[in-house]
């Protein structure tokens, strides 16, 4: 036999998509006028009854024909008048989940028997008039259209959810920017708890007693289920401030661990008011196989694995490695970067310090240890660690401009070392350490192997001397190639002699007009402005960061005998 589907298998649509629609003239007469005045919350109950179909059936008990969700129509064929049948009558759709009935006048009645209408007021069950007009079939067509409506825009919406929940995973603090999805519509409510800690995203209601309301859940979710197995949904509802909510929980247990009493098991729960909807219950479910993903394995396992990984190939440095073992372990490292990685590069993620108040859920700097699990995604690695306020990596191959974007748009600088062997990791990663701290002076990325960004060398950077290296060939990086050391030696040889073009043509042994032209070169290849004194500071400054044969106390002037 097949299981019979429930109303939140079936697209349903909210009882007031009948009420509202003019062409119909449909009249609410239970509950009462007075009754749905005086209680608001009935009447906002009332019209969000949802519903999946209409049906036609004249029978004493339609409930034996009936799906939950499943609109009643009637011309009156089985009232005669006595009380007694038309309150067995609606007891039977109660118990059926008909949501409401839909009473047709004439030909059968004119007007609506008293007793019927006594029996659904003195239960507050939902009963609808149509006037003589009304066929039937217009009822049906309008409830047709709004549920196919319904259904598209379902799809939709679960597609865009779907998506903005897998992203959600692989950025910084994943279990909360996961709640904080789930629950973006009004009257919604998110609440996911993985051990002792509780993330909460949506209109939670203030005052609700999670920690009752999750150690109910807990043990439901825990009973032995005979012969079933997998995780499945639980449900409650509860009441907080004189709100109704309709409150579902899913267990959410890493995959490699789906036992009873698995370590790492979490529970995620949504709420909405008044009631849950189909797209609720799926988003949940999709939601907490996320949830799984990230538990992977127990956290403080995964942490402390990773630390071991990165302590291992930071600190044994390759002159501890001799003979076979050295090609051993660079083969190793090779494969767990994949794509017939040669060299890696270390990579320094940190956050952005500049980020608007309220951007980041963090304090400003700070970072967690879940963080590595959106470092770990966005560089393809598995070489990640947690360490301080910074996440440490390396990979085969920089990050591509995508995710540089992509690290930026989330609020991370990224410092990045040249390549190097993969016994000379340490190296990479004490390169990438002066990087970084390059990135947080400039407020930017810094990347070792790109074309860097010329116009953001500070003068502030000249009170770190490491930093000063970093910045100033991010800054100096068209005078840097190779086949420019003529021009970068006849610019610092100028500076030097604040800028004048004699002094500067005895010291280079060439003709005043060869040194014009190359300080002129030097001056096209970076954009800058010459004749400025603070410009031509800011230039010594950067080249003698760079080079240590200058003398450290050489000042420019501001002279100039040209």
């Amino acid at each position: 036999m097949h299981p019979t589907p429930t109303l939140l298998d079936r697209a349903t649509v909210p009882l007031a998509t009948l009420l509202d629609e003019p062409s119909l003239e449909a009249k609410l007469v239970s509950p009462s006028p007075d009754a749905l005045n005086a209680d608001p919350r009935l009447a906002a109950r009332i019209r969000s009854t949802p519903v999946a179909s209409s049906i036609v059936i004249e029978l004493e008990d339609p409930g034996l024909y009936m799906l939950p969700g499943d609109l009643l129509l009637v011309t009156g064929l089985a009232f005669s008048g006595n009380a007694e049948h038309d309150q067995a009558y609606v007891d039977r759709l109660l118990a059926a989940g008909v949501p409401a009935l839909v009473f047709g006048l004439e030909p059968v009645h004119a007007e609506i028997p008293p007793t019927l209408l006594a029996a659904c007021q003195a239960a507050d069950f939902p009963l609808i008039v149509l006037p003589p007009p009304i066929y039937f079939a217009a009822v049906t067509s309008t409830l047709n259209r709004a549920l196919e409506t319904e259904r598209t825009r379902a799809l939709e919406h679960m597609n865009t959810l779907a998506r903005h929940l897998t992203e959600a995973v692989l950025q910084h603090r994943p279990a909360q920017r996961l709640v904080e999805r789930l629950a973006t519509d009004r009257g919604s409510w998110a609440a996911l708890r993985i051990g002792d800690e509780l993330y909460l995203g949506g209109q939670t209601p203030a005052g609700a007693n999670f920690v009752d309301l999750f150690a109910d859940f807990d043990e439901r979710l825990r009973r032995p289920r005979g012969s079933r197995s997998g995780a499945s949904a639980v449900f409650t509802a509860i009441t907080v401030a004189g709100v109704d909510y309709e409150v579902a929980a899913h267990e959410a247990a890493p995959r490699s661990s789906r036992g009873r009493n698995a370590d790492g098991t979490a529970i995620l729960a949504v709420g909405r008011s008044p009631r849950l909807t189909r797209i609720d219950l799926t988003a949940l479910q999709l939601a907490a196989n996320l949830v799984g993903l990230l538990l992977q394995l127990p956290a403080a396992q995964s942490m402390a694995v990773d630390q071991l990984i990165m302590q291992l190939l930071m600190e044994r440095h390759g002159s501890q490695i001799i003979g076979a073992e050295r090609e051993r372990f660079a083969r190793l490292v090779g494969n767990s970067l994949g794509g017939g990685a040669k060299t890696a590069h270390a990579v320094i993620a940190i956050r952005n310090p500049r980020l608007p108040a309220g951007q980041d859920p963090v304090p400003a700097g700070e970072t967690v240890a879940s963080d590595t699990n959106w470092l770990r995604n966005l560089l393809h690695t598995p070489f990640v660690e947690h360490r301080s306020k910074q996440l440490r990596a390396f990979v085969g191959s920089p990050p591509t401009p995508g995710e540089f974007q992509h690290a930026e748009q989330l609020g991370w600088l990224l410092a990045v070392s040249k390549p190097r062997a993969f016994l000379e990791l340490p190296t990479a990663m004490q390169e990438a350490e002066e990087f970084a701290r390059a990135a947080l002076h400039i407020g930017g990325h810094v990347d070792g192997n790109a074309e860097p960004n010329s116009t953001s060398w500070p003068l502030a950077a000249a009170a770190d001397p490491a930093v000063a290296r970093v910045a100033a060939a991010q800054w100096l990086a068209p005078l840097l190639a190779a086949n420019k050391a003529e021009q970068r030696t006849a610019l610092t040889s100028w500076l030097r002699q604040h800028g004048s073009w004699d002094r500067s043509a005895r010291d280079l042994g060439l003709h005043r007009n060869t040194v014009r032209r190359l300080v002129a070169e030097s001056q096209q290849l970076l954009g800058r402005d010459l004749d400025d004194p603070l410009e031509r500071a800011k230039i010594l400054l950067a080249l003698t960061a760079l080079d240590t044969e200058l003398a450290p106390g050489a000042t420019p002037g501001a002279s100039s005998d040209r």
